[in-house]
């Protein structure tokens, strides 16, 4: 009997290598891809730290231990169209997008699994650390058991239908487990670091810098205000996010933050008072809800604002086409553009775009 193809994406690193093997012990015929994701001039795709030779040839060596059939797939030109671009235009107007949410939805989960079924495989499966259950043909996605490594947050725009085609072998691991397990293996990346980088960044500048370069984007300079007062000049409105501390370049006798942008003036408003970054209250537009239908209105649950942080209580209403969160305790830069996620327990409901604070 010929066994069930499954496509495999492979970034070089141990995650979604181990993720590779898992699925090969299982009994897959597995089908490695991984997405070229380089700028197609030379002279701008040098300094990108997204890949490298060595990813490359760490593949190589890979996919040679493991004996399976390998591609890469260009999608740049798709990338910086889905992607980049309306990253840009977010930045543009003073906020603060996530591309990662629109990567996944578009490009890994969405690029991806069109190949998938170009080449008859059953899904695809990533190095994730996340956990999808089948509920009675609902799929549900649940936090990684690694409560360091949960990804879960960034993949609140997947709809059913991709859900359904995808696993996350890794999900209910831990890192150390993972490791250990690629050791066992005799995987030669078993001690890589895990990239810290954005996949198209370029070593020593920003993200959103990176952008404006790319797009020959206009910096939209302005004043920096503080009580009122203009206190500088501003290098930009996309340098700059809800919050942010450092790289200001202004003296005002004690640390300065980030409280507002303003798009229309270019003004940065600043405060030396934390309390002034606290927030209770927003307005979310874009909502998915990644299990099919909306909770009943009103809702408590766990909500989630930033990647980093730890989610907290709150309340979720409907407003318009959007929502309204209320959150039980006020949270520290709610920033618009990022993703807010909500949880049930460890199950994600859905997330949207924060609009309005």
């Amino acid at each position: 009997m010929a066994k069930k193809k499954i496509l495999v994406a492979m970034s070089g690193g141990v995650d979604s290598s181990v993720a590779a093997a898992v699925c090969q012990k299982e009994g897959y015929e597995v089908i490695g891809a991984t997405l070229r994701l380089k700028h197609p001039d030379p002279a701008f795709a040098k300094f990108q730290t997204c890949t490298s030779e060595n990813d490359e040839e760490t593949l190589a060596e890979l996919v040679k231990k493991l004996g399976i059939e390998h591609h890469y797939l260009d999608l740049y030109l798709d990338f910086e169209d889905l992607v980049l671009q309306p990253a840009w235009q977010e930045y543009c107007q003073g906020r603060t997008p996530n591309p990662c949410t629109y990567c996944n939805f578009f490009i890994k989960f969405g690029k991806l699994l069109d190949f998938a079924e170009e080449i008859s495989a059953e899904g695809i499966v990533t190095g994730h650390y996340a956990q999808i259950i089948n509920d009675n043909g609902i799929y549900k996605l649940k936090r990684g058991s690694d409560p360091l490594k949960d990804q879960s947050y960034f993949l609140y725009r997947l709809s059913q239908k991709q859900l359904a085609k995808i696993q996350f072998p890794i999900g209910q691991m831990e890192k150390t487990n993972v490791r250990a397990l690629a050791r066992e293996l005799g995987l030669k990346n078993s001690e890589k670091k895990d990239s810290q980088d954005a996949c198209f960044s370029v070593a020593g500048e920003a993200f959103p810098e990176t952008l404006r370069r790319l797009f020959d984007g206009d910096a939209r300079e302005g004043d920096f205000v503080y009580k009122d007062k203009v206190v500088g000049k501003h290098a930009g409105l996309h340098q700059y996010t809800i919050g942010q501390r450092k790289g200001l370049g202004v003296a005002l006798g004690k640390p300065g933050y980030v409280q507002s942008i303003d798009p229309e003036s270019g003004e940065i408003n600043l405060v030396t008072d934390n309390e002034e970054l606290m927030s209770q209250s927003f307005e979310v537009s874009n909502v998915n809800w990644q299990c099919g239908t909306p909770p009943e209105l009103p809702h408590h649950c766990q909500i989630q604002v930033r990647y980093r942080s730890k989610p907290g209580g709150g309340t979720i209403e409907s407003l318009g086409d959007g929502l309204k969160v209320t959150l039980d305790a006020p949270s520290r830069a709610v920033t618009t553009g990022q993703a807010v996620v909500f949880y049930n327990d460890e199950y994600l409901l859905g997330g949207g775009i924060i609009e309005k604070v």
